[in-house]
């Protein structure tokens, strides 16, 4: 399997785990108000834009944010946004190497790989 495809399947297959867990936490749970939103991963091939996001309602309050947004550029994973202590280790246990990591939400001048942990 060529590298992008890996790293294509691996992110689908990390965010659905992700989005698969939180569906089980709220069956757990239904009534805990601090388990509001329902957790969707929403991936996109054609632009390699790969997103987590959640949604629904507190209340009266609307729920609608991006946990992890990761995008394939020139076959780095650019990481956007990381709201999750994890998803950079569970993609790696997927056989992605920390060296494919850029950490796009910092400013280029001060990236490198480690910065992918936080």
């Amino acid at each position: 399997m060529d590298r992008l495809k890996q790293y294509r399947n691996a992110i689908q297959q990390v965010l659905n785990e992700h989005a698969q867990l939180s569906r089980k936490v709220r069956e757990d749970r239904p009534s805990d108000r601090d388990i509001p939103a329902e957790a969707i991963a929403i991936c996109d091939p054609q632009t390699d834009n790969y997103l987590l996001v959640t949604l629904g309602w507190n209340e009266y309050q609307r729920i609608h944010s991006i946990i992890v947004h990761l995008r394939i550029i020139d076959g780095k994973i650019h990481v956007e946004w990381n709201g999750t202590e994890d998803i950079a280790e569970d993609l790696m246990e997927q056989g992605i190497p920390e060296s494919a990591f850029v950490p796009a939400f910092r400013h280029p001048n001060f990236r490198d790989a480690i910065a992918t942990k936080t």
